[in-house]
């Protein structure tokens, strides 16, 4: 029934038993309450379906934080793994091209200079294979590293023709010997700190 239906009928009621005072201070009290009931009743209706609808949009947004979080979680984890897996190749490259390094200073030969010209090149490859997932610094120090092996090189090259061309001016020869000995000692101990600068790094980069 219809709120102007009740009153028609309250205002009929009066009517109907002559309008006495009692009766219609009785008859108001109740439709006052009856009336402040059904007002209370729809705010509060209102109010529950409004709180349903709030409670449902965060319940919402709060799943979809939750699912977007587990996803970056994932992602960070995969990416994670993928770099420890990249500096720990990448460590080892490196000090396999420092072993050869380390045979050419002991012994320059000939014969040995293709396959650490070789070495290099791969150990470049590698470097710029792991450009995404290595910190920019690591990448610095390692092209640094890169231009310390390419001057080593080519220092025992020289140092190579040097000697083979020994006994046309001995004297000239000894001296440029000195020279590009001193100069290639100054690049190995330049690596070897480099590379150890390097694995430090390294370390600190996979411990987090």
């Amino acid at each position: 029934m219809e709120l102007i239906e009740y009153v028609k009928l309250a205002t009929a009621f009066i009517v109907s038993i002559g309008g006495t005072s009692v009766v219609v201070i009785g008859l108001a009290k109740w439709f006052g309450d009856f009336l402040s009931k059904r007002l209370l009743d729809s705010y509060n209706n209102k109010h529950e379906q409004e709180l349903e609808k709030i409670k449902n949009k965060y319940a919402k947004e709060l799943e979809e934080t939750r699912n977007a979080m587990e996803k970056a979680k994932m992602q960070f984890a995969r990416y994670s793994e993928k770099q420890f897996e990249s500096y720990n190749s990448l460590w080892k490259i490196l000090l396999y091209t420092k072993h050869q390094a380390d045979m050419l200073w002991e012994k320059s030969e000939p014969s040995q200079i293709p396959a650490f010209s070789e070495q290099i090149r791969l150990t470049k490859d590698a470097i710029n294979d792991s450009l995404l997932l290595i910190e920019e610094e690591h990448y610095a120090k390692l092209i640094l590293l890169i231009e310390q092996f390419e001057q080593f090189q080519f220092g025992k090259v020289k140092l190579i023709d040097i000697r083979g061309h020994s006994s046309e001016n001995e004297e000239i020869s000894l001296e440029e010997t000195h020279a590009t000995i001193n100069q290639n000692k100054d690049t190995k101990e330049n690596y070897d700190k480099l590379i150890l600068d390097i694995g430090k790094s390294f370390r600190t980069q996979l411990k987090g």
